[in-house]
C-alpha cells in the first residue's frame, strides 16, 4: 500500500460573498433650522447633517457646498469659519442648498426674508438739565435691523420715572416734552409697544434760575438836584419773583446826567 504526497500545493481559502466589508454610504442630507424667517438685515446659520447607511449621522456643514436660489433675497456662505451663514439682501423667500459634491446629494430648507425689525431706540439729548420752571423736549430715534434709523418721537409712549421731579407728554404735537416740576432726578423713558423696545435717559431739574430783571419805576422824570429810588424786581424759571434792589449791581448810562 502507497500513499501519494503532494508537496508545494498552495492552500485555498474560501470566503464567502457575504463576508465582503460593507461600505458605508451617505443616504440623505438634512439642512436646519427647517423654514427659518429671519428680519432684513439679519443673518442666519445653518447646518447640515449627513445620514448613512450604517445610521449613523454626520454634521457635514463645514463639507457640504451652499448655495441660494435667490441670490437678490439672501446670499449663503461658502468661506471657512462661516460655511452655511446666510445673510438677509431683500424681502423675499429663497431656498437654501447643501451639496455634497461626492455622492450628488443635497439637503435644502426655504429661508423668508421679512421686513426689517426695530432693534433699539435712542432718546436724545442725553442726560440733560433744566432749571426748575423750563421744559425740556426729547426725541426717540429707532434704529432698524437693516440699519436704517427713524424718528418715533410721536409714535412711542413717554414716561417719567418719577412724575414729582418731571411729567413728559404724549399729547399730539407736544409727544416727548417734559416739563419740570420739582429738583431732582427722573428718568424718561420712550417705549415701542409693539416690539416692547424702549429707551431711556435722565432728567436732572436743578433750581429756578433768574431769567429776568424789571426796573421800576419805568422811565421817570426828576428835576434837577433831585432824587429817584429805582426798584430791581427778579423773576425766575418756576415763574416767582424776588427784589433784588439790594442785590443787583446799579449803573449810570451818563454819569454825567445822574
Amino acid at each position: 500500500m502507497s500513499a501519494l504526497l503532494l508537496l508545494g500545493a498552495p492552500l485555498v481559502s474560501c470566503h464567502d460573498s457575504d463576508d465582503k466589508p460593507t461600505q458605508r454610504k451617505l443616504l440623505s442630507v438634512s439642512v436646519l433650522p427647517i423654514q427659518a424667517p429671519i428680519a432684513l438685515g439679519t443673518d442666519a446659520q445653518f447646518t447640515a447633517t449627513g445620514t448613512y447607511s450604517d445610521a449613523t449621522t454626520e454634521d457635514l456643514t463645514s463639507l457640504v457646498t451652499w448655495s441660494s436660489s435667490d441670490m437678490a433675497v439672501a446670499t449663503v456662505s461658502n468661506a471657512p469659519g462661516s460655511n452655511g451663514l446666510a445673510t438677509s439682501v431683500a424681502v423675499g423667500v429663497t431656498t437654501i442648498d447643501a451639496l455634497d459634491f461626492d455622492s450628488g446629494i443635497s439637503g435644502s430648507t426655504t429661508l423668508t426674508i421679512t421686513s426689517a425689525v426695530l432693534v433699539s431706540i435712542a432718546v436724545t439729548p442725553t442726560n440733560p438739565s433744566i432749571a426748575l420752571g423750563t421744559t425740556q423736549p426729547f426725541t426717540a430715534m429707532g434704529t432698524y435691523s437693516d440699519a436704517t434709523t427713524q424718528d418715533l418721537t410721536s409714535s412711542v409712549t413717554w414716561s417719567s420715572f418719577d412724575t414729582f421731579v418731571a411729567i413728559v407728554s404724549n399729547a399730539p404735537g407736544s409727544n416727548g416734552l417734559a416739563t419740570s416740576v420739582a429738583v431732582g432726578v427722573t428718568t424718561i423713558d420712550a417705549l415701542d409697544f409693539a416690539s416692547g423696545i424702549s429707551g431711556s435717559t435722565t432728567l436732572t431739574v436743578t433750581s429756578a434760575v433768574l431769567v429776568s430783571i424789571a426796573v421800576t419805576p419805568t422811565n421817570p422824570s426828576i428835576a434837577l438836584g433831585t432824587s429817584q429810588p429805582f426798584t430791581a424786581m427778579g423773576t425766575y424759571s418756576d415763574s416767582t419773583t424776588q427784589d433784588l434792589t439790594t442785590s443787583v449791581t446799579w449803573s449810570s448810562s451818563d454819569t454825567f446826567v445822574a
